[in-house]
């Protein structure tokens, strides 16, 4: 699959031979294969002794419209995993979750982070607008259905429902932006819960995010950033959504997974020396990289942040999940990277996003006109408890609490080394986080 890549200068790449490149791209090819034989056998597919336990599926009927409850309906997954010997009665940790599609992987895993020494029943809601959570319209090009204030109207009913059957105290956790509702929903519905876990929470969300870029040159260094910066001018689009325009979404997304998540931090050096090669050579590297340590998900942003028309159908089966959130970024959060350099890595400019909102929906974007979306001032007055997790090298630390940020009521955890929610990828940090969750509960009770 890897030897089989073909490397032609180009006008833009002529910076070297090509017996040199060739050479080199056989070096790059084998420290990939080596990084990822590495890599795959690391990797811990182990249930680490779990007790039995079992899950039960639901589905909520949630008004489109939390006003309107005899109006159109979205039909929300919410899954429950409840361990042998637990109580019904015990302390319930609900995920919310964020843009993305909820299985029963994400409950196992969640399990199996914090091991069996805890009597807790988990909770998982599909957050609305993805994965099977959607309105019966097969249209799904336009979700305006997705908006965070019947987001977190569905998570008060999914507790004011399931409290009936399981009594204990609640404690809400969301990691990335779903660490920002969670403290929207804790602001909202303080007596739904017991204490929250914001997770690398971001808390500011201005429509252009100069900070994660910066980060990324950090991360890689400033070498790798500026080869990653010709590799980004080098796809610069003829056209709104051509070939160009989705390679290059595709190069940042990938730029993003790799500077951003835990699991993929080993494969830094490999990405580094890749980015060596001739633009398209690179590419090719990078597209069975995504496919083996991201499941494709890079690939599927692109797709997804260019698709004009969207079926219900594409959403359900993982080929366009990624439609919603493009569409929250234009309708009202924000957050699209940008570069303070004009020559930086992303170059798009703020009239050029808002084009490609235009394009896509059909209107300007709010969330470049309204006030930001933020939730400062929801922490200023925080009735419930307050986890909050980070790493220094998170890519959204700027847009995140700060590490000297004082939490009154609750705890700051920052590991100085770690990448977005660390806790998600550290067993003995997520444990310890929970254990203080449950101090915060039970002192509730």
């Amino acid at each position: 699959m890897y030897t089989s890549i073909v490397l032609v200068q180009t006008d833009k790449e002529k910076f070297e031979t090509k017996p040199t490149i060739r050479r080199r791209s056989i070096c790059l090819v084998f420290f990939v294969l080596l990084c990822m034989c590495t890599l795959s056998c690391g990797k811990d597919t182990s249930q680490d002794g779990m007790q039995s336990y079992r899950i039960i599926h639901k589905v909520i009927p949630q008004p489109v419209e939390h006003a309107d409850p005899s109006g159109p309906k979205v039909s929300q997954q919410v899954d429950i995993l409840i361990p042998d010997g637990v109580p019904l009665d015990a302390p319930v940790f609900f995920h919310f979750g964020n843009e993305t599609d909820l299985t029963d992987a994400h409950l196992l895993r969640m399990r199996r982070l914090h091991g069996s020494g805890f009597q807790v029943i988990y909770v998982q809601a599909e957050h609305r607008g993805y994965g099977q959570s959607l309105t019966q319209d097969e249209d799904q090009s336009v979700p305006a259905y997705v908006r965070v204030d019947q987001v977190l109207a569905d998570a008060h009913e999914v507790v004011h429902q399931l409290k009936k059957e399981y009594s204990g105290p609640w404690m809400a956790a969301g990691w990335s932006y779903g660490g920002a509702l969670v403290i929207e929903f804790a602001a909202r519905y303080p007596e739904d819960v017991k204490v929250i876990l914001s997770s690398s929470g971001v808390v500011d969300w201005p429509f252009l995010d100069y900070g994660y870029d910066r980060q990324i040159r950090k991360t890689l260094g400033d070498a790798c950033y500026k080869r990653l910066v010709r590799h980004s001018k080098n796809l610069k689009p003829e056209q709104l959504f051509d070939e160009n325009w989705m390679e290059r979404e595709f190069l940042h997304t990938t730029i993003m997974g790799v500077t951003q998540f835990p699991r993929l931090k080993n494969l830094k050096p490999a990405f580094q020396m890749l980015s060596f090669l001739p633009t398209r050579a690179f590419l090719k590297v990078l597209h069975p990289m995504d496919i083996r340590f991201g499941d494709g998900e890079a690939w599927k942003y692109a797709q997804a942040s260019a698709a004009r028309r969207v079926t219900g159908k594409q959403v359900t089966e993982g080929i366009h999940n990624w439609h919603a959130w493009r569409y929250q970024m234009c309708a009202e959060i924000g957050g699209f990277l940008a570069s303070e350099d004009p020559a930086g890595l992303f170059i798009r400019t703020r009239d050029d996003c808002c084009e490609e909102c235009r394009a896509l929906f059909g209107e300007d974007p709010h969330s470049a006109e309204g006030p930001e979306w933020s939730q400062r001032q929801e922490l200023e007055s925080l009735p419930v408890p307050l986890i909050y997790v980070t790493g220094g090298m998170d890519p959204w630390l700027s847009v995140s609490l700060e590490p000297d940020y004082k939490i009154e009521n609750g705890r700051y955890f920052f590991v100085p080394e770690g990448r977005h929610c660390p806790d998600r990828e550290d067993p003995e940090l997520a444990r310890e986080i929970l254990a203080e969750m449950l101090k915060y509960a039970d002192a509730k009770l």
